[in-house]
This record gives C-alpha cells, sequence and structure tokens, in this order.
C-alpha cells in the first residue's frame, strides 16, 4: 500500500504542468495530455467515490461527512499534479456542506494541498480539523480556503498567536464565520486581543471555543468587551485559562443587560467569591444566559449566597455549574432556599464539593440539585 501511494505520489508529480517539458523530450504532446487527463479522470472519481461511501449525517442546514485518511492522500496527489481542473473535479466532488478531518494526521504542509481543492468549493463550507498537526504553517497555507468557510474548529493544533493574528486577518475580510473553535492551542493574551478584533468586526459570530490556552485577565478583558458590544454571539466556552476575579468581573460587565448570549463557561479559572460576586451582581440583570458553567475554580459559601442572591431575581437562567469547588453544606443551603423563589432553574450542580453525604440526601430532597 506504501508502495502504490509513493508510486501514485511520483506519478502525479511527473504529470503535473511544472513538468511538461521534460515529458516532452520523452512523448508526443497528444499522449501526455492523454495520461493527465487519464489521470486526472482517476483521481477525481476516486475521491468521489470515497466522499460518497462515507456515512452522512444530515443537518438543517446541509450535510456532514467524517472523512478518513485517503483522502488526504487523494489531496496530497491532486495538489502534486498542481492541475486546476483536476481541484476543481475534486471539489465537486465533495458534495457535502460539512466535512471532519478530526484525528487524520493531517500536517501543516498537507494544509495547502486541502486549500488548493477547497477554495473551489462555490458553496458556504464548514471544516473540522481538531487534533492534527497543523500549527502557524498550516494556517498560512490554509488562508486562501478562508473565504469559504462558516465554521472552523482547529482544536488542539499547536496554533500560536502569529497563526492566530493570520486567521482573524482573513476571517474579518470575509465576514462568514459562524463558529470558530481555537481550544487547546498556545493562545495568549496577545492572540486574545485579535479574536476580540474578530468578535467586533464579524457580525456572523454565534460561536467561539477558547479553553485550555494560555490567556490571563489582560485577554480576558480585551475579549469580554467584544462580547459586550456584540449583537450575535450566543455560546462562549473559555474554561481552563486564567483570567482570575479581574477577568471575572470584566465578564460580569460583559453579561450585564447581554441580549444574545445565552450559555458561557468559565470553568477552572481561578475566579474565588470576589469574582463570582461581580458575576451573580450582573445576572441580577441578564435575561439571556441559560447555561453557566463555574466547575473547577475557588468558590465557597460567600459564592453560593451571591448566586443565592440572583437567583431570588435572575428568571431565565436554567443550569448552574458549581462543580468542584469549595462550597460546603451551609453555602448549599443558601441555594436550596433560593430555589423556593425560583421556578425556572433546572439544575445546580453541586459534585464533588465540601458536601458530607449525610447532608446531601437532605439537600436532593428538591430534585433540581445534584450532588
Amino acid at each position: 500500500c506504501c508502495f502504490f501511494v509513493a508510486t501514485l505520489l511520483f506519478l502525479c508529480g511527473l504529470l503535473s504542468d511544472r513538468n511538461i517539458d521534460l515529458l516532452l523530450n520523452l512523448a508526443t504532446p497528444g499522449t501526455v495530455k492523454e495520461k493527465q487527463s487519464v489521470l486526472t479522470s482517476y483521481l477525481s472519481n476516486c475521491m468521489r467515490a470515497h466522499v460518497q461511501s462515507l456515512p452522512r449525517s444530515h443537518l438543517e442546514d446541509g450535510c456532514k461527512v467524517h472523512v478518513l485518511p485517503r483522502f488526504i492522500w487523494l489531496m496530497r496527489c491532486i495538489f502534486e499534479m498542481q492541475n486546476g481542473a483536476a481541484a476543481r473535479l475534486a471539489a465537486k466532488g465533495i458534495n457535502a456542506d460539512y466535512i471532519k478531518l478530526n484525528y487524520c494526521n493531517v500536517s501543516s504542509t498537507d494544509c495547502g494541498a486541502l486549500a488548493f481543492i477547497l477554495r473551489h468549493v462555490r458553496t458556504p463550507l464548514a471544516l473540522e480539523m481538531d487534533n492534527n498537526n497543523i500549527n502557524d504553517y498550516g494556517v498560512e497555507q490554509m488562508f486562501s480556503c478562508f473565504g469559504q468557510l462558516t465554521v472552523l474548529r482547529v482544536n488542539v493544533n499547536q496554533i500560536t498567536d502569529y497563526g492566530v493574528h493570520i486567521l482573524v486577518k482573513e476571517l474579518k475580510k470575509h465576514q462568514k464565520i459562524k463558529s470558530l473553535g481555537l481550544y487547546k492551542n498556545f493562545i495568549s493574551d496577545l492572540g486574545a486581543r485579535d479574536v476580540a478584533e474578530l468578535i467586533e468586526g464579524c457580525p456572523s459570530l454565534v460561536h467561539l471555543r477558547m479553553g485550555a490556552n494560555m490567556i490571563t485577565h489582560e485577554g480576558g478583558t480585551y475579549l469580554a468587551r467584544a462580547i459586550q458590544k456584540s449583537k450575535t454571539v450566543e455560546d462562549v466556552g473559555f474554561w481552563g485559562n486564567q483570567i482570575g476575579d479581574r477577568g471575572a468581573e470584566a465578564f460580569a460587565e460583559a453579561l450585564r443587560d447581554h441580549q444574545s448570549l445565552k450559555n458561557l463557561s468559565l470553568a477552572a479559572n481561578h475566579i474565588s467569591s470576589e469574582g463570582s460576586k461581580h458575576l451573580a451582581k450582573s445576572l441580577c440583570k441578564n435575561s439571556s444566559l441559560k447555561i453557566f458553567w463555574l466547575t473547577q475554580n475557588d468558590l465557597d459559601d460567600a459564592a453560593a449566597d451571591s448566586f443565592g442572591k440572583m437567583l431570588r431575581v435572575n428568571k431565565s437562567l436554567e443550569k448552574l455549574w458549581l462543580i468542584e469547588n469549595k462550597i460546603t453544606t451551609r453555602g448549599a443551603t443558601y441555594l436550596l432556599h433560593a430555589l423556593r423563589e425560583n421556578t425556572t432553574m433546572d439544575e445546580i450542580c453541586l459534585k464533588d464539593n465540601c458536601i458530607p453525604p449525610e447532608d446531601a440526601c437532605h439537600l436532593v430532597k428538591d430534585k433540581r440539585i445534584v450532588i
């Protein structure tokens, strides 16, 4: 199999337009053109057959397909030919609106091959490339296809601030992106500032994932201020950063009177009762947020008291996750009493806090409290 792939790649390079002069010393122009045509047809048919053979998930706005490594080497062969006609035929054969390339061992050099084909797709396209080896160089290679993308997920791909800068510049230009995933890369406050510019400058953006990066309160403040101005952002995942109480205060300002934000995760961000006090106070004036994750922070009974007071006022929040904090029976009781005046809340999750089993039995009489 490896021998066949290597041979096919060599043949594609040999029959590429850049080597046409070399081949004309060995064969007539008609023969060379015929061989190119046969190879182009073979590769495009293989691409079409591969994509059509895969299971499909039908979405509201299109069809999702998770391609296999065979797609990658077919893509490499077409790129090796450097033939625009072959790329156009391959793009036509994909026939899907949502392509998943997760865990396909896509390297940064493969990104040029991918862009060579996808730039010929004329309809809006969603692309997932989580858990590969793209890095900043791969982002640079892909810029020519960013104009087609409405969804881009490049989580876990060793992307730094430099790659984010290139990405944001192109996405702002085309104004089509609806969902952006940058989870678990190497993004600092500098990259967060660029993403904040994207939030402000791209009214189509709805979903953002930037968890598990290296963003402090400074970058968190950039993002929070941009979210505050946005009228379209609904879903923000920001878990596993280091924004602390200062960053939490900035997000509290963003939450105040926000009209579109529905889901927010600030889990694992070193937020204490001081930061939670600001968040709870802002939620008293918020009617859009439905789900709020504050798992794995430093929240204690004072934080629980703040959220209890908030629940007596806020009638829109449905789920509050406070897993793995420092809340005791006392703090949980504050929340239990607050629920008596709140019929909107579906669940307050207090798993892995400091609540003894004998007290938990009493608290879970209200089934909305989960311990």
